[in-house]
């Protein structure tokens, strides 16, 4: 259930603040929403991973193609973020800048 109400509350807020992509003509309204959706979906995969801290990472979507940012603990968790991104239905591939924190 904590998943869904994150979604919902990740895709409403997507909504509300990236509508300008739709308005210059750079996606049309169901690719916009398609991509808002799937952002939700992978970011809500990403906090219900025990093995990643999905709030470390940035999820942007663009016709079914994620791009992953943020910062890693390790280079495992990275890796595992981008197979976690890759097995969310609908994902058409994954590019990552994800960086591993030197700490």
């Amino acid at each position: 259930m904590r998943s869904f109400k994150i979604a919902a509350a990740t895709a409403a807020a997507l909504l509300l603040l990236s509508g300008c992509n739709v308005m210059r003509g750079e996606q049309s309204t169901g690719e916009y929403v398609d991509d808002a959706a799937l952002t939700a979906r992978v970011k809500a995969a990403l906090l219900d991973d025990e093995e990643v801290k999905g709030t470390l990472f940035n999820v942007d979507v663009n016709q079914g193609k994620v791009m992953l940012s943020g910062t890693a603990e390790d280079a495992t968790e990275a890796k595992r973020a981008e197979q976690i991104a890759r097995q969310v239905p609908g994902v058409k591939g994954v590019e990552s800048t994800i960086r591993v924190s030197q700490a």
